[in-house]
């Protein structure tokens, strides 16, 4: 409801199922398909009625991916496995209806129309193709992206296997004119025309990547339904038993064995039937007839000499030709083939630069036949294909390099400006968005970051404000709090900075009620002293000495009762404070001493959350000769007459366990020392009887 998902969920009764579904849909997302269909088909074996399990299942058969739309950021289906069976009729389809609950029908067929009309279109494509005799497939790159020994062999195969006249399916070269659009629907094609596959590698892992390992167990398959096709393993440098376990009843080739090659392509002839004899490879000869017989046999020269290298000749006899006949195409061919250094006409194509603005070419254009007019613009559109291709994936290796290497916000958005100048290329413009979204997310750390310091600067300075004091109490001292107050507003919110406002406060208020009172108290102290100087005689002196004695022996004698009195009636947190401040009058020190722990049940009995209770004594100003502080508690719950409290500081540093060895709580030596060393030390056994015995779990972390 909150980000507008729909999907569905499987049926989750216990842990073992969870677990199977996160590993078959981790295998999913992967594009493991065959992996992830043998554990739905498990699950389906324990229950035959999980409709989302079904519908999984689906997804592998069609090699469901989800991708996002760097425009909308929807997740949209990508089919890499299509099938001639439209999904409508697939039987795990059907099922997953029959057992899913109207939410999830719902789901199932609006993403199966999606995933249909995808098929459709890849079918429509498929079809347009002429069909493949040989499929090659390898691992082009490595995870660096660098061509792999895999690439290089299977070209290698690929020129021995056109040169005896096969069509031959090998990425790296049919889909190079591919650029931009969907590959599946050529794969499909060659798939499922091609009558062998050639499944070569020089690494186990090669062999079991993702998109390797989707081409060859698709090809299985169809095999497996009775097409008259065969798969041919073909290794190097590796030991065969490496190879995948779905190869071990299939004949491998090592092609580090001397006549690998003759040996697999007669293999090839015979299972595609083609021993016999192929159409001869038809080599492109320029044709060297004119329309002036007498010119035939000087252009006939003019070639002979091109194939030779001796491009002064060639030019010399293309001027005999066209004196004689100035408007013979292919003399300008032959003087634009001298002029470029160029033995055949074909080789015009693999020159580095586009040559239409040579005369000689635009002779030859003004003059040609449709022909050969046509095989001279497709030569000039080819090299600008060429090269532009090769411009763009240069700023594409560029840019992902940028990528890459980008730590911060300017970096993200120069590779974001490589992608964006080439948005149609590959596949730029989702890697432009990525970019643009690290950009943004970068430059908001950075932003955040720099307030954070600014900040912490304001922070710190107000802290200094607050520890630069005298010690005496005057107006200077609370012009820093003040100060301080100001630097803290300005940051309200960051760390402790409103509490630290109130504290600022609280502690102006306090050295401004101190200064009254130390006015007050030295402004007492004069009138006493004065008093007592006018009084001088000793009886007198000896009479006001005995009435303050006497008064104060009655006023600790009158406190002392009201105390035994408040124990009687049962208060006995006043009844210790007033003992306490008696100061050893009479056995006040042990009658306090006698309540204490009552007095410590009642105070924490009665004590609210965010309080600070005392309890216990522990060494905390490494100061051994003043004994043990007070260890102050705060309390963090109150509940049926007991208190949850925590040490407001930390009062020890222990190790969890003294050796570095497999330990659990309940044997680490830190409980020990809590519950022998600290507890002794810190608390009386009066206080130890307060602390409630409870069980703690040992157990490792579930």
């Amino acid at each position: 409801e909150y980000c507008g998902t729909q999907q569905t969920l499987p049926k989750l009764d216990d842990d073992k199922r969870a677990n199977m579904y996160d590993r078959a849909n981790h295998f999913r997302r992967n594009n493991e398909f065959d992996k992830a269909m043998g554990i739905y088909e498990n699950i389906l074996n324990e229950d035959n009625t999980d409709a989302e399990a079904y519908w999984s299942l689906v997804l592998c058969r069609y090699g469901i991916e989800y991708v996002e739309d760097p425009i909308s950021h929807k997740r949209i289906p990508t089919v890499n496995r299509a099938q001639f069976t439209s999904i409508f009729d697939d039987d795990n389809y059907k099922s997953a209806l029959q057992y899913a609950d109207s939410y999830q029908r719902t789901i199932y067929e609006e993403e199966a129309k999606a995933i249909n009309e995808i098929q459709k279109g890849i079918l429509a494509i498929s079809q347009k193709e002429e069909p493949f005799d040989v499929f090659i497939c390898y691992k082009e790159s490595d995870n660096n992206g660098r061509r792999t020994p895999d690439s290089v062999l299977a070209q290698e195969l690929y020129y021995q296997l056109k040169q005896e006249g096969f069509k031959v399916f090998f990425a790296r070269i049919t889909l190079e004119d591919k650029l931009g659009s969907a590959y599946e629907p050529y794969i499909f094609a060659a798939l499922n025309s091609a009558k062998v596959m050639v499944v070569l590698g020089t690494k186990p892992e090669f062999f079991n990547a993702v998109w390797v390992k989707n081409e060859w167990s698709r090809y299985l398959a169809l095999i497996k339904q009775g097409q008259k096709k065969m798969l041919i393993p073909a290794y190097k440098d590796m030991d065969p038993y490496d190879l995948p376990e779905e190869f071990s009843h299939l004949q491998a080739q090592d092609m580090s064995k001397l006549g690998f090659m003759q040996d697999l392509i007669r293999g090839i002839k015979k299972i595609a039937k083609s021993d016999e004899p192929k159409p001869a490879t038809v080599v492109k000869e320029t044709v060297v007839q004119s329309a002036n017989a007498n010119v035939n046999p000087l252009l006939k020269r003019v070639f002979m000499f091109l194939e030779d290298g001796d491009f002064a000749k060639a030019d010399d006899f293309c001027e005999q030709v066209l004196n004689q006949d100035p408007e013979t195409a292919q003399a300008y061919v032959g003087k634009l083939m001298a002029e470029l250094k160029v033995k055949t006409q074909d080789e015009l194509k693999d020159c580095a630069e586009p040559f239409d603005n040579s005369n000689n070419y635009q002779k030859a254009i003004r003059f040609a036949d449709e022909k050969l007019k046509t095989a001279l613009v497709g030569y000039i559109a080819y090299i600008n294909t060429r090269n532009e291709t090769a411009r763009l994936d240069g700023i594409y290796h560029q840019a992902k390099h940028a990528m890459g290497c980008a730590r911060n916000a300017t970096e993200y958005e120069t590779a974001a400006n490589l992608f964006k100048s080439i948005l149609n290329h590959k596949d730029s413009e989702i890697l432009f968005a990525k970019c643009h979204e690290n950009a943004k997310r970068k430059r908001a750390e950075e932003i955040e970051r720099a307030e954070a310091s600014r900040k912490d600067k304001i922070y710190n300075a107000a802290i200094a404000l607050m520890n630069h004091t005298t010690g005496f109490i005057n107006r200077f001292e609370t012009a820093h709090y003040e100060e301080a107050i100001k630097k803290f507003q300005s940051i309200s919110g960051w760390r402790d900075a409103d509490k630290m406002v109130i504290l600022c406060k609280e502690t102006i208020e306090k050295l401004i009620a101190g200064a009254e009172v130390a006015k007050i108290e030295k402004e007492r102290k004069a009138k006493r002293n004065k008093k007592i100087a006018i009084i001088t005689t000793p009886i007198v002196c000896a009479f006001i000495a005995f009435m303050i004695i006497l008064g104060t022996v009655i006023n600790l004698n009158s406190n002392y009762n009201t105390a035994i009195s408040l124990i009687e009636e049962g208060d006995v947190v006043k009844a210790y404070e007033i003992l306490i401040s008696l100061d050893g009058y009479k056995d006040s020190q042990s009658k306090a001493a006698a309540i204490y722990v009552q007095y410590k049940k009642e105070k924490i009995k009665t004590a609210k959350v965010g309080d600070i209770v005392t309890l216990g004594k522990y060494e905390q100003d490494n100061n051994t000769s003043n004994g043990k502080e007070e260890v102050e508690w705060l309390v963090l719950e109150v509940k049926d007459g007991k208190a949850l409290v925590i040490s407001k500081y930390a009062l020890d540093c222990q190790k969890y366990n003294t050796s570095y060895t497999g330990v659990t709580w309940e044997t680490c030596t830190l409980r020990k020392w809590l519950n022998d060393n600290f507890i002794n030390s810190a608390f009386t056994a009066g206080e130890k009887a307060m602390i409630p015995m409870v069980t703690v779990s040992a157990d490792k972390n579930p």
